[in-house]
């Protein structure tokens, strides 16, 4: 199941055709790599635009929460098993 996480984390990543890939973040001082982006949304929370990214590192799954707006990233779940 997911555990609800709801962290600030720095991402980084590479524009192409316009859309942004994530390849990396950073939460509690360690970088993971993005193995596979598995799937990309976009939401509403009222007015404010984001755009969810489901992503797997290290065999490990992760939500990670771009607030469109603010231009802010969250990491809001990780798959605990």
């Amino acid at each position: 199941m997911y555990q609800t996480i709801h962290e600030s984390v720095a991402v980084a990543g590479v524009y192409k055709k316009a859309e942004f890939t994530p390849k990396k973040f950073l939460w509690q001082k360690k970088i993971y790599p993005v193995d596979e982006l598995t799937f990309v949304s976009d939401l509403r929370d009222g007015k404010t635009k984001k755009r969810r990214f489901s992503l797997v590192s290290g065999g490990n799954s992760y939500h990670l929460l771009f607030d469109r707006d603010r231009e802010t990233w969250m990491l809001e779940e990780v798959w605990c098993d």
